[in-house]
């Protein structure tokens, strides 16, 4: 596993849901992308789960090599129709991943990536 991993990127197991939380508030540098993106993907790889979580708390901007880290890691989900959900995402990042077509509003719009407020609302939804 990336050495950056466990401290990029915490990680644990409700209910049979992985939850990834990043632990940056900038997405931005390339590097720092790059090791949350393969600390994300090993934990999907090596942590037996149903759905996947990604609580971004702690973060407050993600550039467009942050985006990528995020499809890359709904292409290494093994099962395309797994869900992926961001919860707590700031007003900010909903409204850049909304023009980036990463989430939707509309439920019947496809996008790779579901959202919702909180924590508790994305362990139901999962």
């Amino acid at each position: 596993m990336n050495d950056a991993a466990p401290t990029l990127v915490h990680h644990h197991i409700a209910d049979e849901v992985l939850v990834l939380t990043p632990q940056v508030e900038q997405m931005r540098d390339s590097e720092i992308c790059y090791s949350i993106r393969d600390g994300m993907t090993d934990y999907v790889k090596q942590i037996d789960h149903r759905r996947v979580v990604i609580d971004m708390q702690n973060v407050n901007f993600v550039s467009s090599i942050g985006i990528l880290a995020f499809l890359n890691l709904r292409r290494a989900v093994p099962n395309a129709d797994e869900r992926i959900i961001f919860c707590n995402l700031s007003d900010s990042l909903t409204g850049m991943f909304r023009i980036c077509k990463l989430i939707s509003e509309n439920p019947n719009d496809p996008t790779p990536f579901a959202s919702v407020d909180t924590l508790e609302s994305a362990l139901s939804a999962a």
